[in-house]
């Protein structure tokens, strides 16, 4: 069973876990504050022990490639003693049993050890004012977008992403220039979509990283290894090569100097991409997020927030179904119908007869718990038609991509004279 850390109090020995607002570490039982200069030196936390000359551009194909995603791991908790099960790639892991967080070393060590972290700069109440602010705008939301349990269902996430910069130059009339383009490097918590609604991060707040400002949230390490995240960029790169190779061929006028496009083409799939790239920087960095997943109605709804800027993203909202209501009304409706028609039709009986009004009352009770029942078949057996509210907000949601991190140059051909 493999070891984790917990932080706790030097003061009283109480578990610490990290404060936003001070953003310091933060006693839960004595409330006293440490920073987190502080606490490396008290808990003799290592600033990096990669190699002084490490390098991840050089190092990609001697660095750890995951390639195991789902395997479980087990471990004790150091607070309690209880057992804590989780997968693989998490780096940190909540307790079941004293709901301590805990940090697992394993995945911080060595060469796989992030550089930077960007701590929490927004709070969890500030997520929830501004998801209550968006369901605000809408009538008749479902009780499982703004319950109590919702509430507690947001969790904080630091999310691996590599830090990437290169310049890609395949010929001299055509360069571009990728400026800190974040490769999100796991996706088994916050998907594509998500992730890239909550850009930019500002990288300049980040810190030398340290494992004691992941306590109280989840984490995760990278699952995309370097060398996959360079090269997935990178075909994008080339991809937008050749869609402007394939327009200069078609727009050329005719007493232009001739193009060899296909066989230029040809050549650029066949040949490495590496030789094409220049200044190429890469960093392995954990970021932010506040993310609270919501199931209805067999669909999961996901809303975010950039837990440095608090930008916002939210997801389409469901409206809820009028069709169980109304059915429930009009059989509300029935009842008390039929029961004001026998109550009239034997007022005489029912005053003589406690023993009659007693036998009818059970005969009622039986007949409307059947009768649920069969309804209740019927409610769920018809197809319920999926409707959402159609959200301004939601729909001019910006997702960024390589695009709005690169700058392209593009230099005219002369025409002959």
């Amino acid at each position: 069973m493999a070891d984790v850390t917990e932080y706790k109090c030097p003061s009283c020995g109480a578990p610490m876990r990290f404060d936003i607002d001070h953003q310091s570490m933060v006693c839960r039982f004595c409330s006293k504050k440490y920073d987190l200069e502080y606490v490396r030196s008290h808990f003799n936390e290592i600033a990096d022990d990669k190699l002084s000359d490490f390098d991840w551009v050089d190092r990609t194909k001697y660095v750890w490639e995951p390639y195991e995603q789902e395997k479980l791991e087990e471990f004790e908790c150091s607070s309690c003693g209880g057992k804590i099960v989780t997968k693989s790639f998490y780096a940190s892991a909540r307790c079941p049993y004293c709901k301590h967080y805990v940090i697992i070393p394993s995945d911080l060590d060595g060469d796989i050890r992030p550089d930077k972290v960007i701590p929490f700069k927004v709070t969890s109440a500030e997520f929830w004012d501004k998801y209550t602010e968006y369901l605000s705008e809408f009538r008749r939301v479902p009780k499982e977008f703004h319950s109590k349990s919702a509430k507690n269902d947001i969790i904080g996430y630091y999310i691996p992403v590599w830090r990437y910069s290169c310049k890609y130059e395949p010929e001299e009339s055509y360069s571009v220039i990728v400026n800190d383009y974040p490769i999100l490097a796991n996706d088994a918590d916050v998907k594509e979509d998500v992730f890239y609604t909550l850009l930019p991060y500002d990288y300049s707040e980040a810190e030398e990283f340290s494992e004691s400002c992941l306590t109280g949230f989840c984490a995760s390490r990278y699952i995309i290894g370097a060398e996959n995240a360079m090269k997935m960029t990178d075909s994008v790169l080339r991809m937008d090569y050749n869609v402007y190779i394939n327009a200069v061929f078609l727009l050329k006028k005719d007493d232009e100097e001739p193009l060899d496009t296909s066989e230029k083409l040809d050549r650029l799939m066949n040949e490495s991409l590496n030789q094409y790239m220049r200044n190429r920087k890469l960093a392995y960095y954990l970021v932010p997020v506040w993310l609270l997943k919501i199931k209805y109605n067999d669909e999961e709804f996901t809303y975010a927030m950039n837990g440095q800027t608090g930008e916002m993203r939210v997801d389409k909202l469901p409206r809820k179904s009028r069709l169980k209501s109304v059915f429930w009304s009009a059989f509300a409706l029935i009842v008390l119908f039929i029961s004001l028609l026998f109550i009239y039709k034997n007022n005489d009986l029912l005053r003589s007869s406690s023993v009659v009004l007693i036998f009818f009352l059970c005969i009622g009770i039986i007949l409307i718990i059947a009768f649920y029942a069969f309804a209740r078949e019927v409610v769920n057996a018809i197809p319920i038609k999926k409707v959402y509210y159609n959200s301004k907000r939601y729909d001019e949601q910006k997702l960024w991509s390589l695009d709005d991190f690169s700058s392209k140059y593009q230099s005219k051909r002369k025409r002959r004279r």
